[in-house]
C-alpha cells in the first residue's frame, strides 16, 4: 500500500499495488563441478558492451560502465573498470556446500549507475562432488573403492558416470542400499589418455530420480613406456579396411594369458581381445585398421596387459593414411 500525503500529513491519494515477480530471462547458463566444502574462485571475462541487446547506441563519452549484482548475498561477486578498450572481468569466489548440494544463483549485468534494467542474466549451478585422487596409467586397469553411506530409507540406486568407455563399476545396474548401512562400490578405471583429467560419477535413486551422493575423479594418468615402435601406410578414401599382423613373444617360461586394448578403438580392431601363449613362445596378433576418408596420421597405442589387467608392454603404430 502507498499512501500520498500532504504537508499536514493528510492522506490525499492510497494505491494498493500488487507485485507479481516473474522468472528470469536467462541469457547464460554456467555449471561448475568442485570439490565439496572448498571455495571456487572463478574469473569470467564480460562480453564488449556494444555486443549485448538492449545496449544504448552512440554514448557520449565512449564506453558506459558495467555493474553486477548477485542474488545470493552471500557470494562475492564484483567487476571493476580497467579502462578505455581493456576487457572487463566478473570476479566470483563461491563457498561450496556438503556433496550432492547443489547451489543456484544469479547474476544481473547492468549498464546504469542506478541498476534500473539488466542488460543481462545468467545463472550458475555450483556442483558440490566428494574429491577422490587417482594415480593411474593409460591402457592399464587401476581398481579401487567407494564407500557408500546409507540414507534413513531404504533405497534402490544406480550409478551414472561421465565417462562410461573409460570407468566401470560393480554393481553395474540398479541395487539397493540398505538403510542407514554401508557398502562398498568397486570401480576400475582405463583412461585411453595420459594427461590430468576430471570424472565425474552419480549415485542416483532410480525411483525418485534423486541425487544420493556424487564424487569428482581427479586422474593424474601417465602415459606406458613404449617397447615398440611400427610406422604403417594405409590408403585414404577406401570403403574397406586393412588387416596387419604383429608378433609378440611371451618373456616367461611359463605359459600366460594376455589381454589387448587401444587408445583408439574407433580405428582399430583386435582379431581376439585375448590369447594364451606358451613360455617363450611367439604369437602373432590380428589388427583390423578401420578406413579413413581423410589423409593424415594417427599414432596408435597397443596395450598388452597381463591376466590382472596389470600393463605388460605397450607397441606404437604410426598410421600414414
Amino acid at each position: 500500500q502507498v499512501s500520498f500525503q500532504v504537508s499536514g500529513g493528510k492522506p490525499i491519494a492510497v494505491l494498493r499495488v500488487k507485485v507479481e515477480p516473474q522468472p528470469h530471462v536467462v541469457d547464460q547458463t554456467f555449471r561448475f563441478y568442485h570439490p565439496e566444502l572448498t571455495f571456487l574462485k572463478k574469473t569470467i571475462r564480460l562480453p564488449p558492451w556494444h555486443t549485448l541487446p538492449g545496449a544504448p547506441v552512440g554514448m557520449p563519452g565512449g564506453e558506459p560502465e558495467m555493474f553486477v549484482r548477485c542474488s545470493d548475498p552471500d557470494i562475492i561477486c564484483e567487476t571493476k573498470n580497467m579502462g578505455p578498450g581493456e576487457p572487463q572481468d566478473i570476479f566470483l569466489k563461491v563457498a561450496g556446500g556438503p556433496s550432492p548440494q547443489i547451489k543456484k544463483f544469479f547474476v544481473a549485468i547492468y549498464m546504469d549507475a542506478w541498476l534500473a534494467a539488466p542488460v543481462q542474466i545468467w545463472q550458475f549451478y555450483l556442483h558440490s562432488l566428494q574429491r577422490l585422487d587417482v594415480s593411474c596409467m593409460a591402457g592399464q586397469l587401476t581398481r579401487l573403492s567407494l564407500l557408500l553411506r546409507g540414507t534413513p530409507a531404504l533405497r534402490r540406486v544406480r550409478v551414472f558416470t561421465s565417462h562410461p568407455q573409460e570407468l566401470e563399476v560393480d554393481p553395474d545396474g540398479a541395487f539397493l542400499l540398505p538403510a542407514n548401512g554401508i557398502q562398498d562400490l568397486y570401480i576400475g578405471v582405463r583412461p585411453r589418455q595420459a594427461g590430468n583429467r576430471f570424472i565425474y560419477l552419480n549415485l542416483v535413486d532410480v525411483e525418485s530420480h534423486q541425487l544420493v551422493s556424487s564424487w569428482l575423479l581427479c586422474l593424474s594418468c601417465r602415459q606406458p613406456l613404449i617397447s615398440k615402435a611400427f610406422e604403417i601406410s594405409l590408403p585414404a578414401g577406401g570403403g574397406r579396411g586393412c588387416n596387419k599382423r604383429i608378433t609378440y613373444t611371451n618373456p616367461y617360461p611359463s605359459p600366460r594369458l594376455y589381454f589387448l586394448c587401444t587408445n583408439r578403438p574407433d580405428l582399430l580392431q583386435f582379431k581376439e581381445d585375448s590369447f594364451e601363449v606358451a613360455g617363450g613362445e611367439v604369437y602373432t596378433i590380428g589388427l583390423r585398421f578401420a578406413p579413413s576418408q581423410s589423409v593424415g596420421e594417427e599414432e596408435i597405442l597397443i596395450h598388452i596387459n597381463d591376466h590382472e589387467d596389470k600393463n605388460e608392454e605397450t607397441f606404437c603404430v604410426k598410421v600414414l593414411y
